[in-house]
C-alpha cells in the first residue's frame, strides 16, 4: 500500500515537473520566435467644424445647423499617412450633401491617369450615367472639370463635378456633390463660393 502511495506521489511529481517543463519551452519558443508588436500611428483621421486650409488659405467653418437647409452646417475631416509627405487631403461637407474632397498627388501624370480612369469606373456602377465637360474654377485657377448626372443602381440621383490641375504647385484632382437643384457656383454656400466656380 505504501508502494502504490509512494509510485503515485512520484507519477504525480514527474507529470508536474513535465507540465512546467513543457510550458517553460512553449514560452521561450514564443519569445524567439513572435516579435514584439510595434503599432502603427502614422494614420491619423482628423476633423474640425472651426476651421480648415485649402490652397493655402484657413476658411472658417459655418456651424449653423439650426437652419433648415442645413447648408451652413459643415465639418471638415482628413486622413493624414506619413506617406503624403505633409500634405493635407481632405473633405468639407455639410448636413444638406454638399460636399468638397481633394487629393493631391506626387506628379502630375499620377494625378491625370487618377482623373482620367475615374469615368469609366462611374459608369460601371451607375443605373445612368452622363457626363459633359464644364468650365471650373479652384481657387481662381482654371482646371480640367465633368459634371456627372448619375442615378444608383438604387435610384438615388445626385450630381458631381470631378476636376484634376495643378494648384500652389500641388496636382490634385477632387469631387463636388451637389443636389439637382445646383446649376451654378452662385446656388451654392457661401463657403464653396469662395473656394469654387462653375
Amino acid at each position: 500500500m505504501t508502494t502504490k502511495i509512494y509510485t503515485l506521489k512520484y507519477l504525480f511529481i514527474l507529470i508536474l515537473a513535465f507540465k512546467a517543463s513543457f510550458s517553460f519551452g512553449q514560452n521561450s519558443q514564443g519569445k524567439d520566435s513572435i516579435q514584439p508588436p510595434i503599432y502603427d500611428t502614422t494614420n491619423i483621421d482628423i476633423q474640425s467644424t472651426n476651421s480648415f486650409y485649402f490652397c493655402s488659405k484657413l476658411y472658417e467653418i459655418p456651424r449653423i445647423c439650426d437652419d433648415k437647409d442645413q447648408s451652413k452646417c459643415c465639418s471638415f475631416s482628413a486622413h493624414i499617412t506619413k506617406w503624403n509627405k505633409g500634405r493635407l487631403d481632405g473633405q468639407i461637407s455639410c448636413y444638406n450633401g454638399t460636399s468638397l474632397s481633394w487629393s493631391s498627388f506626387d506628379t502630375e501624370e499620377i494625378a491625370r491617369q487618377n482623373f482620367e480612369s475615374y469615368p469609366g469606373q462611374m459608369k460601371k456602377q451607375m443605373k445612368k450615367f452622363k457626363q459633359e465637360e464644364v468650365k471650373f474654377f479652384v481657387c481662381d485657377k482654371e482646371v480640367k472639370a465633368y459634371r456627372q448626372t448619375c442615378t444608383t443602381q438604387q435610384d438615388y440621383n445626385f450630381v458631381q463635378y470631378i476636376f484634376y490641375g495643378i494648384i500652389n504647385g500641388e496636382s490634385i484632382i477632387g469631387h463636388l456633390s451637389v443636389n439637382n437643384k445646383v446649376n451654378s457656383s452662385k446656388d451654392l454656400s457661401p463657403l464653396f463660393q469662395q473656394l469654387i466656380k462653375f
